[in-house]
């Protein structure tokens, strides 16, 4: 009623050897019956001899004929891409030496192009930890460790490892990553490795306006420290005699993090009616409170600029 087909799949470079058996239906007299083989290629880079035998049964008159042997019939391609590591601190790509939140979430993402193995397991997967402290050593987090977890890489989703390593204490960290990709190539030739800054305090720069002197717009760039973003923001744009022309808000200055900030808004030089203010000189200054009270300023070289909290502004078109 059927007939055992034995498949062996022989990897010429490794002497590697895939099998697998299945049955189909036996031919009517003087017809044919046609079948297929497939076969997993992972890991049988190379060439590759396939042996193709159909069992013999007792009705069989011969059985020479029931074996077919294709030497270095198929090649396959071997993955030789790196993956990509992807690297956020609280969803942002830091620079080394930056500051960040003492509770960081910390997201890797492992890129490959190879769209037919995914990285399912934490094999070649290498996530290390140094401390504050000149004698401190990267010691390496395990994933059993509840503060790490991962996702397996799918169709759609690149292999993901989340780490919340907090609360961390003030001082300079690094973290080291090397990662490999299901087929064994690594990240880069040297692990990932970025410095970062942890400052529990709450205390906040000054607003510095990019670019100054300006003619169509500028920015405020400023850097925030400690664990929790203040709930009020207000930059007041004055003229030199006092006079309050525009008053922006924390709504409009937009999302904001723990770190260094550059606002995506863009003040354009208008007043709070929309008139172009005329070219000169404009003070500013701003107001930060968290939870009722004044965040405190953190000095920074560049603070001889302002005087009494004010800033200067330079509109030149």
């Amino acid at each position: 009623d059927s007939l055992t087909v034995m498949t062996t799949l022989i990897n010429q470079q490794t002497g590697g050897i895939e099998e697998s058996s299945f049955k189909i239906g036996p031919p009517n007299s003087g017809d044919t019956t046609f079948f297929s083989v497939e076969f997993p290629s992972f890991k049988m880079d190379g060439l590759n001899s396939l042996v193709v035998e159909v069992m013999a049964n007792e009705n069989e008159a011969y059985e020479f004929n029931n074996r077919l042997t294709l030497t270095n019939l198929i090649e396959v391609q071997a993955d030789e891409t790196n993956p990509v590591l992807d690297v956020t601190f609280d969803g942002y790509h830091i620079l080394d030496g930056d500051i960040v939140s003492p509770n960081p979430n910390i997201v890797v993402k492992m890129r490959d192009d190879n769209p037919f193995v995914n990285k399912t397991d934490t094999t070649g997967i290498n996530l290390s930890l140094r401390l504050p402290g000149e004698t401190s050593q990267f010691q390496r987090v395990n994933f059993s460790d509840p503060r790490l977890s991962y996702t397996p890489a799918s169709g759609n989703q690149d292999f993901q490892i989340e780490y919340q390593p907090g609360p961390l204490e003030d001082g300079t960290h690094a973290l080291r990553i090397q990662a490999e990709d299901e087929s064994g190539n690594k990240a880069g030739t040297e692990p990932y490795e970025i410095n970062f800054e942890v400052i529990n305090e709450s205390t906040v720069t000054h607003f510095y306006p990019y670019p100054n002197p300006f003619s169509t717009s500028c920015r405020f760039v400023f850097t925030l420290t400690g664990s929790e973003i203040p709930d009020q923001i207000k930059i007041q744009i004055m003229t030199v005699s006092g006079r309050v022309v525009r008053e922006i808000t924390q709504d409009e200055i937009g999302p904001i993090r723990i770190g260094n900030n550059i606002t995506s808004y863009a003040w354009d030089g208008r007043d709070e009616f929309g008139d172009q203010l005329a070219n000169g000189v404009y003070f500013y200054k701003v107001f930060i409170n968290s939870n009722g009270n004044a965040v405190e300023r953190r000095s920074t070289s560049a603070d001889r600029a302002f005087k009494h909290g004010f800033g200067k502004l330079y509109i030149l078109r």
